[in-house]
């Protein structure tokens, strides 16, 4: 499946669970089973938490430490310098798993914030 595909489901699973209460507690039950029956298996060995934000709550999701950053850009990021489009391809490139993965984004989200 495509990144756009798997968007689109993505999409369409969200929905689901804002029109259909007995769907949404049925993927944060058990979200690899839900994932598996609306067309979106897991890799083996892979795990996922589904969480909701309220209007009091969000979620903030700390990704995998990137593999392919220096230990002097990651010193640069901890001390306050700006992030690089270089350190931004780096962090995007550690956290993409597979085809479609959401880290895949990363870059376009932070270059829409940071680098305007």
């Amino acid at each position: 499946m495509n990144q756009d595909a798997q968007g689109q489901k993505m999409a369409q699973i969200i929905a689901k669970c804002w029109s259909d209460a007995a769907f949404k507690a049925k993927l944060l039950a058990d979200p690899a089973a839900v994932l598996q029956a609306e067309g979106l298996p897991l890799p083996a060995g892979m795990r996922v938490e589904v969480v909701e934000d309220t209007p009091q709550r969000v979620h903030w999701v700390l990704p995998a430490r990137p593999t392919d950053l220096s230990d002097a850009q990651l010193d640069a990021l901890a001390g306050g310098r700006s992030l690089t489009p270089e350190i931004v391809d780096a962090i995007a490139r550690g956290n993409v798993k597979r085809v479609g993965d959401p880290a895949a984004q990363l870059p376009n989200l932070i270059y829409g914030v940071w680098f305007r």
